[in-house]
């Protein structure tokens, strides 16, 4: 296959689809960029106007206006990506510079619109102003590297493994019936009961980013060693049949040069995403687990004794619990609890996983051959690329 036979759209498509935007040149990252971000921009305003909704529907006075205008602005943005996606598919220099102009609108509802939503024509408003300019900035430029290219590979990688952490929760078993031991612990709740909110997500913060650096550093060694060593495995012909480039490596080597900083850390954060996906589906099915045990198991009185904690009211249950403002019918105490004893799973969870033959075997290895399949489409990409061709 000649460079002149091979679709440089499908190629990029292809790059795209498998999580390498890296592998792209500047050039092709930054074409679109702003209709291209503005989708991410719409699905966080519909995040944030639902949240700032419910938080205002569980309180103590809703607002009826309030929340008719924060419904109007999630709906405008909730099919903004649609209208989007129909002016892409016409392809017509018209429908682009409609796209164009109608991804400017989105960004300028979330920037403009909502603030003053929320807080009125006031001094308020304006000063939220910058931070809503601040994430539409950092959606711009998550765009160009791609992060939604990586994240939308990892998400379907995960799903289809979803049967390997099945596999793997039966047999974390043992760990869970630990942690309920842990769970039933007075001191716990003592320490969970006089934690606060952001004390709490510091402490989640702090054992995410340890969870993060281990798995960084053993799919690094991972991606090296493959790198290194694709001698034992199937040729370039082989990993490319059924892509775009399939068939420009039969017949002869294809060059492996290095790969530049970014290119690697684009592998490995595919990889990375993946296995913190399938971590954090399991650390969110511990916590409702906990949550379901909390309330099920322990009595008001028994939460209170062991917290501490006083009631709302005489007579009445503990105070309960919110969830990013929203009011849930569920003990502060027992969120923390369970929130707090989950992710302390999820880290043991991490660091066991990387040394269970079976994990290895039902998810290590088939997203190692996938890798190995966009490392010889990178390859091919960069010899049709270079100039000497």
């Amino acid at each position: 296959m000649s460079a002149s036979t091979v679709d440089p759209s499908e190629v990029h498509e292809w790059f795209l689809h498998r999580g390498l935007p890296l592998v792209l040149t500047r050039r092709v990252r930054s074409r679109g960029l702003i209709s291209r971000s503005a989708p991410v921009v719409a699905g966080v305003g519909v995040l944030v106007a639902v949240t700032m909704l419910l938080a205002d529907w569980t309180g103590e006075d809703p607002d009826n206006g309030y929340i008719a205008r924060l419904s109007l602005i999630a709906a405008i943005l909730a099919v903004a990506p649609f209208g989007l996606h129909v002016l892409h598919q016409r392809g017509t220099t018209a429908s682009e510079a409609g796209r164009r102009s109608a991804a400017l609108a989105v960004m300028a509802i979330f920037v403009l619109v909502m603030p003053v939503t929320a807080s009125g024509w006031s001094a308020a408003a304006v000063a939220e102003v910058p931070a809503f300019l601040m994430v539409s900035l950092l959606a711009i430029w998550l765009t160009y590297l791609g992060f939604g290219s990586i994240l939308l590979w990892a998400f379907r990688f995960a799903w289809v493994q979803l049967g390997a952490l099945g596999t793997l929760m039966s047999r974390a078993l043992p760990l869970l019936m630990l942690t309920v031991v842990v769970y039933f612990t007075g001191e716990l709740w003592q320490l969970a009961a006089r934690m606060t909110r952001e004390r709490l997500w510091q402490t989640i913060g702090f054992l995410s980013f340890v969870a993060l650096v281990f798995m960084i550093a053993t799919i690094r060694d991972e991606v090296n060693a493959l790198r290194e060593d694709r001698s034992s495995g199937p040729g370039p012909g082989a990993l490319l049949a059924g892509t775009p480039l399939a068939g420009h490596s039969v017949g002869r080597p294809t060059a492996r040069t290095p790969l530049s900083p970014a290119e690697q850390a684009n592998v490995v954060a595919v990889m990375v995403v993946a296995q913190a996906i399938q971590v954090a589906l399991f650390t969110t099915g511990l916590f409702a687990f906990f949550l379901a045990l909390g309330i099920i198991a322990i009595p008001d009185e028994v939460t209170m004794l062991w917290s501490g904690e006083q009631t709302c009211a005489v007579g009445t249950p503990p105070c309960a619990g919110t969830w990013f403002g929203i009011h849930i019918p569920i003990p502060q105490t027992a969120v923390h609890t369970s929130l707090f004893v989950a992710v302390l799973s999820g880290l043991y969870f991490t660091v066991s996983t990387s040394v269970d033959p079976l994990y290895r075997e039902r998810f290590f290895e088939p997203l190692i051959a996938d890798v190995a399949v966009s490392l010889a489409g990178r390859d091919a990409y960069l010899e049709l690329e270079s100039p000497a061709h």
